[in-house]
């Protein structure tokens, strides 16, 4: 059996039905979709931000009645604390810093009170929003501890900052090996 070459016959590549349609070089360029959305009318403004403090990390709360005390937080004796002195100055700088919008807040919730965080997140939102830029260090004048029960602390301040002079007051309670501030007010 021998094997014959056969011709193939060759199609054109486009059909002369669609050639009509079909320009070398030609490109259709549209206009970008509008995604921006409508304008407000006049007179109407935008709906503020709601600016209540959600912990980033989890915003859970698992307290409720009938909990088991021995798995809650649990109160520390003052031998078992840190000196009050050092951490009353390390967390009177922290909180002043978190109120202007230095620092986030989020650093204080491990020594801070939940209704304290709150405020001090509040203050600082506002800190930022006035854009004020720091006024120079802070400094500690004066500072005394007083210790009423066991691992119970309560401190007053004289704090220079921003060319004021104010006055803190806080209450530091030891919980779970910590100093936990429960009270603060500053003047």
């Amino acid at each position: 059996m021998s094997a014959q070459p056969t011709a193939l016959a060759v199609a054109p590549l486009v059909t002369p039905s669609c050639a009509s349609w079909i320009r070398p070089g030609h490109l259709t360029v549209l206009p970008i979709p509008d995604n921006e959305p409508a304008p407000l009318p006049r007179g109407v403004r935008p709906a503020e931000p709601d600016p209540r403090y959600v912990q980033g990390a989890l915003a859970v709360d698992f307290r409720r009645e009938g909990h088991d005390e021995l798995f809650g937080p649990q109160s520390t004796s003052r031998q078992d604390l840190p000196d009050p002195d050092t951490w009353a100055r390390r967390l009177i700088t922290t909180i002043l810093e978190a109120m202007d919008g230095l620092r986030p807040s989020d650093q204080l919730s491990r020594w801070v009170a939940p209704d304290i965080r709150d405020r001090i997140f509040r203050r600082g939102v506002q800190a930022r929003q006035r854009r004020q830029r720091p006024g120079g260090p802070l400094q500690v004048r004066a500072l005394r501890v007083c210790e009423p029960v066991d691992g119970v602390a309560e401190v007053a301040a004289v704090i220079a900052y921003r060319s004021r002079v104010r006055a803190l007051a806080m209450r530091m309670s030891g919980v779970d090996g910590r100093w936990l501030i429960t009270a603060l007010e500053i003047g």
